[in-house]
């Protein structure tokens, strides 16, 4: 919320690209230290996160601070891609099966299939965002990047979200379909780092669907 802050006063000319980059430097190199005391047991281990995302923020300043304006829309679009890639290797399964998995633990192929298909989807529109991002940053003016990284593309993302539940209805509309509010109530409560998990090899070892019980 406070880089969303920064970025409409960047694309209203409250402030100049320069002191947007520092001040969000400030909030990034913040959340990052804050990310070494609570993920990093070991005293070590948080010292050298913190080494780490200093050093990062020094040469980052030493170049162009309005690069930390961009970089975390390019990087947390790639890491998404990545994360959603993964988890269509083999031996693996998918991250929307494992999420659907939360509504209803077992299913047939056809819906294994279709989440299958949504992850892969997702993988690679996670992927359209970071090289929009890098077009927009190579190419585009300063206030036309902020706007579409800070507000056109979640817009996007929500639409396909949108899009995507209202298909899968009429897709798949002989199955019962959990609302998204208590899908996330759900997956909250189970925790993002339990779904990760839950799903770190497929049920079976091959990467196919459980059965359902009683066929």
């Amino acid at each position: 919320m406070a880089i969303a802050v920064l970025s409409l006063l960047g694309v209203l000319r409250v402030i100049t690209p320069d002191t947007l980059g520092i001040l969000e430097a400030a909030l990034l190199c913040g959340i990052g230290l804050a990310a070494a005391g609570r993920y990093t047991g070991r005293p070590a281990g948080r010292l050298l996160l913190a080494l780490v995302v200093g050093a990062a923020a020094a040469v980052i300043w030493l170049i162009r601070p309005v690069l930390f304006v961009y970089l975390p829309a390019v990087a947390v679009n790639l890491l998404l891609a990545g994360f959603f890639f993964s988890t269509l290797r083999p031996g693996s399964e998918p991250l929307v099966t494992r999420i659907a998995r939360i509504e209803q633990p077992q299913f047939d192929a056809a819906v294994y299939a279709y989440t299958r298909g949504v992850t892969l989807a997702w993988a690679l529109f996670f992927t359209a965002l970071a090289a929009e991002a890098l077009t927009l940053i190579a190419f585009a003016p300063v206030t036309v990047t902020l706007l579409f990284l800070n507000l056109v593309n979640y817009l996007l993302i929500a639409v396909f979200f949108v899009a995507e539940y209202l298909y899968r209805r009429v897709r798949l509309r002989r199955y019962p379909h959990m609302s998204p509010i208590l899908l996330a109530a759900r997956l909250t409560r189970r925790g993002i780092i339990g779904v990760i998990r839950y799903g770190e090899h497929a049920p079976d070892g091959s990467g196919m669907p459980r059965p359902r019980s009683g066929h």
